[in-house]
């Protein structure tokens, strides 16, 4: 009955959700028709999907790794990563040899109904428990450390390059799908999951590779080599073949964590656009939009739900079947033995047979961390695209955006000037940019005032833009006194502080009060004193 409606519920979301795909994949084809810009921005994204997984994973792991302060040998990331592994080879010892003394006495105790083998194993037992609950505490504590520790260097290394030479304006204001998209999600999200995911993955990939080694080790004494090395050898080829009919499931995590991104996009838009929404009425349409966002994601995960069965099966099937070949690997040599008493025989059995399955789990857990590094794989590639992105993005003024144009700061004292100066709005969609102003011959003397006027979108905004270094003159040649200008933008701007903060804005302050005459002696000039 069990398997029968798991069957139905599966193959009932199967054939709704493939329906659906069909008719998604047939309206994005009519989208990249009408759009080859978009096309090619698609192309991009598969191709670099197919990619999530391969051998650059390595490589950018590495990268982040260097940025997280990992690698460095004397630094606090590393300091934890070896008192985490002191704490795990603890764990793993204390593991393995509680559980071949504990079975061993107590087995003997009931074997033989001797109370000396079981005092024995009760000594035994609290002993070893104790040490446990403080080596696990311990082992959870730094596991904590390590996720604070790489998602506080993470996060600091990825600002310094989002707010180097405001390219978190590129980011906020041109339609990108090239790394600079929801960077919000990105770096508070997506930075905090993969800190988690290598805490996770640090301490729980080597657990399992200290318990083989340490429980094979002690098999052996008793055993021999022979039978846990065939044991090893076809788990291993029932791993390989496993793993060929399972899903790679770094390119669904990326795409989930992109789909997460624009429904939380789609939040804040509405938030930043409230008033304008509301003005025209568009609560409808703009509800519309939100569900719309919503049905992507939840459709995308649930087919990407409906893959990870696959997964799920293969995973299980693995672990199960390492379980039957362990025994058949156990039983029939003790079962062919003559020469031990039968409570010699229960005891060495139970004892081998526990470190043996022990040996066989731990193996089948170092295969299986495969399938963690898919995860953290999707996490790394949502990342990298960010930092490459930010490396890549061009300074204002620089030959790196494909502009003719050149942009100079000069002296304090020095005139505004514009010399046959053509200004462009970028698309970073692929569309050509959109001219706005062309030759524009200016200059503005220290004192002399000009007022810009013309229509709506004329570009009179975008040549401000242009003289603030926001955006590269497509052409011609702009000189601005940079450092002696104040500028004031369209909407004000309230910083998250003090009014102090407010009036020196950006000079940040927060309780500072030596400035206090200043900051009121400017409020009185503004009208605005109390």
């Amino acid at each position: 009955v069990s398997v029968g409606s798991f069957g139905a519920l599966y193959s009932s979301d199967y054939f709704r959700l493939s329906a659906l795909r069909r008719k998604n994949k047939a309206l994005a084809k009519l989208q990249a028709e009408a759009s080859p810009a978009g096309a090619l921005s698609d192309a991009k994204k598969k191709k670099k999907n197919k990619s999530v997984a391969g051998k650059r994973f390595w490589s950018e792991l590495f990268y982040l790794f260097r940025l997280a302060g990992l690698t460095k040998p004397f630094s606090r990331g590393a300091r934890l990563l070896a008192a985490q592994f002191t704490l795990l080879v603890m764990k793993t010892l204390v593991t393995v040899r509680c559980s071949k003394l504990c079975v061993y006495f107590l087995t003997r105790a009931i074997a033989q109904a001797s109370w000396k083998y079981w005092v024995r194993w009760i000594f035994n037992f609290l002993g070893w428990t104790c040490a446990g609950v403080v080596v696990n505490s311990g082992l959870k504590y730094t596991e904590s450390l390590i996720e604070l520790e790489v998602r506080e260097r993470l996060t600091k290394a990825v600002h310094d390059k989002y707010m180097r030479n405001n390219r978190f304006y590129s980011a906020a204001t041109a339609r990108r799908h090239d790394g600079l998209d929801n960077p919000d999600q990105r770096i508070v999200n997506n930075i905090a999951d993969y800190a988690k995911k290598v805490a996770h993955l640090y301490g729980h990939s080597f657990t399992p590779v200290l318990n083989f080694v340490l429980s094979l080790a002690e098999a052996s004494k008793d055993i021999g080599l022979a039978r846990p090395l065939a044991l090893i050898a076809w788990n291993s080829v029932a791993s390989i073949l496993l793993r060929a009919a399972s899903p790679s499931l770094a390119p669904m995590v990326s795409r989930e964590q992109a789909l997460e991104g624009d429904f939380r996009r789609s939040h804040g838009r509405l938030l930043a656009h409230a008033e304008e929404v509301a003005f025209l009425q568009g609560a409808e349409a703009e509800h519309t939009l939100l569900d719309a966002s919503l049905k992507a994601m939840v459709d995308a995960r649930g087919w990407h739900s409906l893959i990870r069965v696959r997964k799920d099966l293969a995973d299980q099937l693995f672990k199960f079947q390492g379980l039957l070949a362990g025994g058949f690997f156990i039983h029939i040599p003790f079962l062919t033995s003559k020469t031990m008493s039968e409570a010699e025989r229960i005891s060495a059995f139970r004892s081998t047979e526990e470190l043996m399955l022990r040996c066989g789990n731990a193996f089948s857990e170092v295969i299986l961390i495969g399938r963690k590094l898919d995860e953290l794989a999707g996490f790394t590639h949502r990342i990298m695209e960010l930092i490459i992105a930010l490396d890549l993005e061009p300074l204002p003024g620089s030959d790196e955006n494909g502009s003719k144009g050149m942009w100079e700061h000069v002296r304090d004292d020095a005139p505004i000037s514009f010399e046959q100066v053509t200004v462009c709005a970028p698309d970073a969609g692929g569309a050509a940019p959109r001219l706005l102003v062309e030759g524009l011959d200016l200059q503005v003397l220290p004192g002399e005032s000009v007022l810009v006027t013309g229509p709506n979108g004329c570009g009179k905004t975008s040549l401000f833009r242009v003289l603030a270094g926001l955006w590269p003159p497509a052409a011609g040649r702009v000189s601005s006194p940079l450092s002696s200008l104040m500028w004031l933008p369209q909407k004000p701007y309230l910083v998250v502080g003090t009014l102090r903060d407010q009036v020196t804005y950006p000079t940040l302050l927060g309780f500072d009060t030596s400035s206090d005459e200043a900051i009121l002696a400017c409020l009185e000039e503004a009208g605005v004193g109390y």
